[in-house]
């Protein structure tokens, strides 16, 4: 009784293909936001359209790498 408690029968090995694609995306969501964070401090001319292109893709990556992640894990 007590043993099946910690028994996980439905463990699977996550997805190569997810968890690459996962840290793929993290890393590209990284870079993404700290070229946006050099770009906001060491940047001479305020560019409202690279700011905003910046923040949708490392929003995105981001958010897909997470997603990527909970999907891998079985979440």
């Amino acid at each position: 009784m007590i043993f099946s408690l910690f028994q996980n029968n439905n463990f699977a090995i996550p997805s190569l293909t997810l968890w690459v694609l996962a840290w793929i995306l993290l890393v590209l969501g990284i870079i993404a936001l700290t070229s946006l964070i050099l770009y906001t401090k060491y940047g001479r001319e305020i560019s409202i359209k690279f700011s905003v292109i910046t923040i949708v893709f490392a929003s995105s990556f981001l958010g897909f790498s997470i997603h990527f992640f909970l999907i891998s894990f079985g979440l």
